[in-house]
C-alpha cells in the first residue's frame, strides 16, 4: 500500500480522475456530538453546493474474550451517495488507525457488517483492501444423550430475573463479558416465549458462567453464554451447554441453533465439540488488520 501526502491511497488511476473531476466535494467533522458520537469519530459528506450526501461513523468495541488475540475491533459504517464513498472511507480508516495507536501493544481491526447477497459493496471493500472471510454463522447443534456432567464442587441454578433490577443486573454481567447486544426490551421479549432458560454455574457462591436459551415447538436457539476468565479451558462451557440442552429437550426441543462468529476461536471450538453443522451465513464482515 502507498502513502500519499499522509494518507493511506487505496484508489487506482480511473479513481484518482473521479475524484479530480469532483474536488469540490469535502468532508468534515460535525460541531458537535452526534448522534451520541464524539464528533471526532463522525465524518460528513458534503458536496461542491454545501449539500450534505453522506455520513460515516466509526465505533471501538473492545472484545477481549471473544477475540483474545486482536482484541481491538473498530466498527465503520457509511451511509452516503457512490460519489462519497471512497472518501468517506478514507477518513474512516484513518482515523481507525489514530485510534489503534492510542494503544499501540494492543492488536487491532478495523470492520464493517454487510449482507451475504450485497456483491456491489462486497466488491467495493475487497477493491479497497479489505477481505470478506469473516462471517456469522448459522448453526444446528446435535442435543447429546445423557443430562450433562457438572464438575465437581459446581452447581447449577436459574438466573434470578423477576425483577427490572434483576434483569439489568444480568445485562451488565453480559455486557463484562463482551455480549452487548442484549438489552432490557429483547431480555424481556425472550422471556416471554414458550422455552426460556438462564441458568448460572457457580462453584460455591462464586459464579463461573452464565447461559441464555429461548424458542417455540420444537426449536430453541442459543442465545447467548459466557464463561468467566479464570474458568476458561476448563470443560465449563461445554458442561453448561450441556446440562442446558438436556433441559430444553425435556421441554420437547429437538432442534438448538445458534449464531456465532467465524472469527472467535472459543465459539468454533465450542460449538464443534457438539458437531454442529452449517445452517447458512448471516452476516459478512469485510475487515482489515492494522497492526
Amino acid at each position: 500500500m502507498r502513502e500519499i501526502h499522509g494518507k493511506i491511497n487505496w484508489l487506482n488511476q480511473n479513481d484518482f480522475v473521479e475524484l479530480e473531476r469532483k474536488n469540490a466535494m469535502r468532508v468534515y467533522h460535525p460541531q458537535g456530538m452526534y448522534n451520541n458520537m464524539p464528533p471526532e469519530n463522525v465524518f460528513l459528506a458534503a458536496d461542491e453546493m454545501g449539500n450534505e450526501i453522506g455520513v460515516g461513523y466509526i465505533i471501538r468495541v473492545m472484545q477481549p474474550n471473544i477475540f483474545p488475540d486482536r482484541p481491538v475491533n473498530l466498527y465503520i459504517s457509511m451511509e452516503c451517495q457512490p460519489v462519497a464513498r471512497y472518501m468517506l472511507f478514507g477518513a474512516l480508516v484513518a482515523r481507525a488507525r489514530q485510534m489503534r495507536d492510542e494503544n499501540p501493544q494492543l492488536r487491532a481491526r478495523v470492520y464493517t457488517a454487510i449482507t451475504p447477497g450485497d456483491a456491489r459493496t462486497k466488491e467495493f471493500y475487497l477493491h479497497n483492501g479489505f477481505t470478506c472471510e469473516d462471517t456469522e454463522d448459522m448453526l444446528r447443534l446435535e442435543i447429546p444423550a445423557g443430562d450433562g456432567k457438572i464438575p465437581m464442587s459446581c452447581a447449577v441454578a436459574p438466573v434470578q430475573l423477576n425483577t427490572p433490577e434483576e434483569q439489568n443486573a444480568f445485562i451488565y454481567r453480559l455486557v463484562m463479558n463482551d455480549i452487548t447486544f442484549v438489552d432490557l426490551n429483547y431480555l424481556q421479549g425472550l422471556m416471554r416465549m414458550p422455552h426460556f432458560l438462564a441458568l448460572g454455574l457457580y462453584r460455591n457462591t462464586d459464579l463461573i458462567g452464565e447461559i441464555m436459551m429461548a424458542g417455540e415447538g420444537d426449536t430453541c436457539d442459543l442465545v447467548t453464554m459466557y464463561i468467566t476468565a479464570p474458568n476458561r479451558q476448563q470443560g465449563m462451557g461445554r458442561a453448561l451447554l450441556h446440562r442446558s440442552m438436556a433441559v430444553m429437550a425435556a421441554e420437547g426441543v429437538t432442534k438448538v441453533t445458534t449464531r456465532i462468529l467465524s472469527r472467535s476461536v472459543p465459539q468454533k471450538k465450542l460449538m464443534e465439540s457438539f458437531q454442529c453443522r452449517l445452517l447458512g451465513v448471516t452476516t459478512v464482515y469485510p475487515g482489515m488488520n492494522i497492526d
